[in-house]
Order: structure tokens, then C-alpha cells, then sequence
């Protein structure tokens, strides 16, 4: 007869504080938020994968790659997009919105409320009202949480008007912020809003303005966010001359690590105190 094995409860205790220690551990490691700058061409997307597994994504860049983006998005694990922003309703940050509509259930939807009157405006918002999904402008001001990841909307924060481009200088520009790493997402925000919005707030990651328009991002900004990481999204030989030289030379002096969509799509991660990138070249 085999004599019973009697394990002192002291050590269970002990064993099953280790465990609990461990698995919360492995909780904690796999927390992390997931960042994309999509690459769409000349345009702007941007995909925010959040630790509780909900997904934000901001504009959806031009008509012309929306099916592409759409795929994009789906290799990233995206099945549901549980808030999807329009920060302006200039084609290369909107054309994608109807793919993408029709692609996926969205919970709701952030749009600036600058009426641009264009087809590919009126597209966006015929599909919102069939779709029957929520929508909202949200002004300077506003913010929510999604889980441990909170989204503030800085701008706009008033109606601007005649501006070179008042569609650009209404725009929703927001700051995504998950334990000390933030996301500054400018939009096309131009000078004129900018100086409605000051001071913004420092930002770890800048997405910035404009696709690296001189008119979107320049030094006084880079010193006044002191960024670690700066992303320009735009098409290589593009007609606009962006990035524009100035605003090269702007992030080259301020020290900034910079990516390029040019490139392809820009990825990060961060459990909230650091922050890691996964990219084939970084522009120097």
C-alpha cells in the first residue's frame, strides 16, 4: 500500500501565489496597443489596435487603394471597427470610407462637420444613414475611453474661415493616449488651426500634418511637442513636393526619428511606458 503524499499547505499557498504572479505577468506583457500608419499612397489611415482588442480606425485614405486598405486591415486581425474617424472629407482621407463601411460593422463614427459638398462626402454620409450607424462631431474638448486608452479631441475648436484651405483647418485632430505613450493625429491641420488649438499637448508619436506640408509641421511645433517618434504619410514622387524640404529640415535638426509611408506601413507598439517599432528603413 503506497503511503499518501501530504503537501504542507504553506506551500500550496506559496505555489499558487507564484502562479498568480506569473500568469499576471504574461497578462501584463501581452497588454500592448498596436499602431499603423497605413500606407494607402497619397493619403492618410490609420489603424489602432487597443490592449482590450477593440479597434479605431482614422480615415481610410483615397477611393482608388480602398480595396487594398480594406485587406490591410483585415490581415491586422481588424473584424469590427468599433470607432472610425473622418478627421477632414478630402478624398485621399475619405475616399476608402465606403469600402470600408461595407467591409466591416462599425460601432460609430467621428466626423469634423466640415460640409465639403463633394461625391465622395455625400457617398460616405448615404452609407452612414443606411448603415444606421451612430454619429457624432465631437469639438475641443470631448473625450472617451476605450477601455485604458483615451481619446482626446483637440480640435477644431472653433468654425475658421477663409483660410487656404478651410476643409484642411477644420479638421478633428486627436490625441490617443495609452499609460505615458501618446499619438498626436493632426490630420491635415494647417497653421490656421494649429494657433486655435495651442498649446498642444507633448506627444511621444506625431503623425504629422498635412503629409509633411510646410504649412502642417515645422520647427517651433517640434519643439513645442518634443516627439521621440515623427510619421509622414505620403506617396513617393507625389505632385505636391510633400514631404516639403523645410519640414525635412525642421525634423532633421530637432533630432526626431522619422518613418515614411513612402516606405510602407509604419508599425509600432507599446505597453504603455515604451515603445517599439517594426520597420525595413528608417529615414535619417
Amino acid at each position: 500500500m503506497k503511503a499518501k503524499l501530504k503537501i504542507p499547505l504553506q506551500i500550496l499557498l506559496m505555489a499558487l501565489l507564484l502562479f498568480c504572479a506569473v500568469f499576471s505577468g504574461a497578462q501584463a506583457k501581452t497588454a500592448q496597443l498596436r499602431y499603423y500608419a497605413v500606407d494607402v499612397g497619397q493619403g492618410d489611415c490609420s489603424l489602432f489596435v487597443l490592449p482590450n482588442g477593440q479597434n479605431i480606425v482614422i480615415d481610410a485614405g483615397p477611393e482608388k487603394n480602398a480595396k487594398q486598405t480594406v485587406r490591410y486591415l483585415k490581415s491586422c486581425g481588424v473584424k469590427r471597427v468599433d470607432l472610425l474617424v473622418a478627421t477632414h472629407p478630402h478624398e485621399d482621407h475619405i475616399g476608402g470610407m465606403k469600402e470600408l463601411l461595407s467591409a466591416f460593422p462599425v460601432g460609430k463614427i467621428w466626423d469634423s462637420g466640415y460640409n465639403h459638398g463633394s461625391r465622395v462626402q455625400r457617398d460616405f454620409y448615404r452609407a452612414i444613414k443606411d448603415g444606421k450607424i451612430a454619429f457624432g462631431r465631437p469639438k475641443r474638448g470631448f473625450s472617451e475611453n476605450f477601455g485604458d486608452v483615451r481619446v482626446d479631441v483637440l480640435g477644431p475648436a472653433k468654425l475658421l474661415k477663409n483660410t487656404d484651405s478651410d476643409a484642411n483647418n477644420n479638421g478633428l485632430v486627436l490625441l490617443v493616449t495609452y499609460g505615458d505613450i501618446s499619438f498626436l493625429i493632426t490630420g491635415d491641420m494647417e497653421r490656421e488651426e494649429r494657433r486655435t488649438l495651442e498649446p498642444l499637448p507633448q506627444a511621444t508619436v506625431l503623425k504629422a500634418a498635412h503629409h509633411g506640408s510646410r504649412n502642417g509641421t515645422d520647427g517651433n511645433m517640434l519643439r513645442e511637442l518634443s516627439p521621440e517618434i515623427i510619421i509622414l504619410s505620403y506617396a513617393r514622387g507625389n505632385s505636391y513636393g510633400h514631404p516639403h524640404k523645410e519640414v525635412v529640415k525642421a525634423i532633421r535638426e530637432a533630432g526626431v526619428r522619422r518613418f515614411d509611408t513612402a516606405d510602407g506601413t509604419v508599425k509600432l507598439r507599446t505597453d504603455g511606458k515604451g515603445i517599439t517599432f517594426e520597420r525595413k528603413r528608417v529615414v535619417k
